[in-house]
């Protein structure tokens, strides 16, 4: 097994529970949830519930694609770059236009770092016979 699908199903683990924790809070608590993350400018209720709907929905296809690495990974690394990247540039940008905190950085900067590193692994896999 290429050492890139090792590391790929214990960080695909991870980011599944982190997801469905925050989609849990996000979709059950969201009151509860507005109250406790950082001063984001103020959202509707109805959209703090949404983005947890769609971190259930990473959260299952996370922890589905670990059940099997060398099926789903060239999948969810795609599904991943997009969704990770895609947010953390988001909320990267709200940063630089001052919408957020600078404080917000270090959530979207860990994202940012994990899309990068599927990035190269998705590379790495396409060069891997047999994976």
């Amino acid at each position: 097994m290429p050492p890139t699908l090792r590391l790929l199903r214990p960080l695909f683990i991870f980011w599944g529970v982190a997801h469905l924790l925050f989609g849990i809070a996000g979709s059950a608590l969201p009151r509860w949830f507005f109250s406790v993350v950082p001063p984001w400018p103020p959202l509707h209720v109805g959209q703090i519930q949404i983005a947890g709907v769609f971190d259930l929905a990473m959260a299952s296809a996370f922890l589905f694609a670990a059940t099997d690495i060398h099926r789903y990974a060239p999948l969810m690394i795609s599904v991943a770059v997009v969704a990770e990247g895609g947010h953390a540039a988001v909320r990267i940008g709200h940063i630089i236009l001052e919408d957020n905190p600078r404080e917000d950085l270090l959530a979207p900067a860990c994202m940012a770092a994990f899309a990068v590193y599927l990035v190269i692994a998705g590379l790495r896999l396409r060069r891997w016979p047999g994976s």
